[in-house]
Parts: structure tokens; sequence; C-alpha cells
């Protein structure tokens, strides 16, 4: 299928608004053991988690690899570190979401660095991006403290990949089964193996710091207990029953520990969601009718 724009670039749009629709009214439940999950559900699941590569500013040649979740056609979420220049690679926060060690961010990256990629194994340096970001919308502010999330909207629709649904309703609950999915290829660390996980558990909600773990977690965040691995950050904790992305990957301990791993809950920045959405649909319709006039030009040309 060739990338590009079509007038069926935006009919994908319907999908996503009755699926949003869906989970604003959709009732959560906490669940007791591990929810049975076939492979090949899955893997559709995965689909929608892409790479999400920044490269470097400095000319090198370098890019930073990291995870994100399709959330429409053309919008993808995933974490504000990913896609701002970071002062710090060590945030201190406590419970109440503020940051014990001064502002962590200073520039948002050029949007035009920020590219994204699909498959189960990627290779920013051999392999073509399938979009690039064309805007980064993401909570005001300097720290990533209770807000490391990002939207970033695209130039195209990306193809080879499912929209995933967003929970914007409700929080996960402690106890809740979550699967986490990202390119920090599990225990091995293998940076640009997607890896998905259907056994991990929800162990803490903030604002709390868990003593056991050494977690602190702000009012909109929370903690599991599966490692999340160099390449997983801004991937997406999927709801192990409904598929529904809950949570975004910010900070972790040991890619090997159990527990220290926080998410942002994405249904604590559902008004920066809808945001998003507006904004994502009418860069599509823009991008599309830019497009037509420039195919009838080139009609005109070829005549």
């Amino acid at each position: 299928m060739k990338r590009g724009w079509s007038a069926g670039a935006l009919l994908g749009w319907a999908e996503v608004l009755a699926a949003s629709a869906f989970s604003l009214l959709a009732p959560g439940c906490a669940r007791a053991r591990p929810p049975e999950v076939s492979p090949a559900v899955l893997a559709d699941a995965a689909r929608g988690v892409v790479a999400v590569a920044t490269a470097a500013e400095d000319g090198a040649d370098h890019v930073t690899l990291c995870s994100g979740a399709l959330v429409a056609p053309n919008l993808v979420l995933t974490a504000r570190h990913c896609v701002t220049r970071a002062l710090t690679s060590t945030p201190a926060c406590d419970a109440e979401g503020h940051s014990h060690n001064g502002v962590h961010l200073s520039a948002d990256v050029d949007p035009g660095r920020i590219t994204i990629y699909v498959g189960r194994r990627v290779r920013p340096d051999v392999d073509t991006p399938v979009a690039r970001a064309e805007r980064t919308l993401h909570p005001k502010g300097r720290v990533l403290c209770d807000a490391d999330v990002a939207f970033l909207v695209l130039d195209r629709p990306v193809v080879g990949a499912r929209v995933l649904p967003m929970r914007l309703h409700a929080s996960v609950e402690a106890g809740d089964w979550v699967v986490p999915v990202g390119f920090g290829g599990g225990p091995n660390n293998i940076v640009g193996l997607r890896v998905a996980r259907n056994d991990s558990r929800v162990l803490a909600i903030g604002p709390t710091a868990n003593v056991r773990t050494g977690a602190v977690l702000g009012p909109r965040e929370f903690e599991v207990d599966q490692a999340t691995c160099r390449g997983d950050s801004g991937g997406p904790a999927l709801d192990a029953r409904t598929g529904e992305v809950v949570g975004v990957v910010s900070r972790g301990g040991s890619c090997l520990a159990s527990g220290n791993h926080v998410y942002t809950r994405v249904d604590a920045y559902a008004r920066l969601a809808a945001h998003a959405f507006v904004t994502a649909r009418r860069v599509a319709a823009a991008n599309l009718a830019r497009r037509e006039v420039e195919r009838a030009d080139e009609a005109r040309a070829a005549r």
C-alpha cells in the first residue's frame, strides 16, 4: 500500500471517535488473576505500538529510540522525555508530583527530527520511517514528575499498524492486570525488538511511596511489577482485558528488577487527549487538501 494521503485517510477517524466514545462510557473492573490473553490477540494489540526515533540535533549519526501507541491514524501517544531536550536523566519526584532536583527539561526537539517506525523489529539506521512528526503536544511546565506524556501529530496516517483505544474514563487500580508493550526487547534488552507481556500487575497507584520497591508515585502515576527496559520509554500499558491504553512508560529501575517501573495515567490527561485528537484531525484534513492541490497542479503540468 502506498504511503501518503487519500480521502480514505480520514475515514479511520470514525473508528477512533467510536472507540473513544465507548471508552468514556465503559465501566472498569479489577481482576484477581491474570486474564487469559491469546497469542493472536496479544500480537494484534502489539501492532498498535510503534517505534519513535529522535535524531540527534548536533549532527551526529545517532538516534534515541522510544516507543509509542498509535491512538489515531496520524497521532502517537508517547512520553514527553522522548521528545524534549532533557537537563537530567534522573528526575527526582515526590508523591505530590513535585520535582526535588529542579527543572528536568529545556526546549522541545524539532518535530521534524522525530520519525515513526512499525514492525516487530525496527532499525532506524536502515529502515524507512512510515511517518514524521509535525507537531508536539504535552502538558505545560518543565518537569517530568506526574506529567511525562506527549502526543505527536504526524504528517501522514501510519500504514502497517492498528489504532489503539485509550481508556480516558477511569484510572487503573492496584491489582489490575496490564500488558506492557515496547521496543526495549524484554529481559534481554534487545533495543528495537518489540515485546509484549501479559502477566504484569499494577502494584500501586499514586500518590504514594512504595517502601518495598522504592517507587515514588505522583497523583497521576502508577507502578507495575514487570521491568521496563531501554527503548520501552513512551510505550503503553494496555488493559489486559479490553486492550485499551491506560498508561505510558515514564521511568523505571533495573531492566531485570521487579517493581519501581512508573507509568503516567492517560485518564489524568483526558483534556490533553481531546485537544490532540482535534489537532490531529485538522492537520489530517489540511494535509489532504494540500496534497489534492499538488496532484491537480501535477496533472495540469503533465498535459
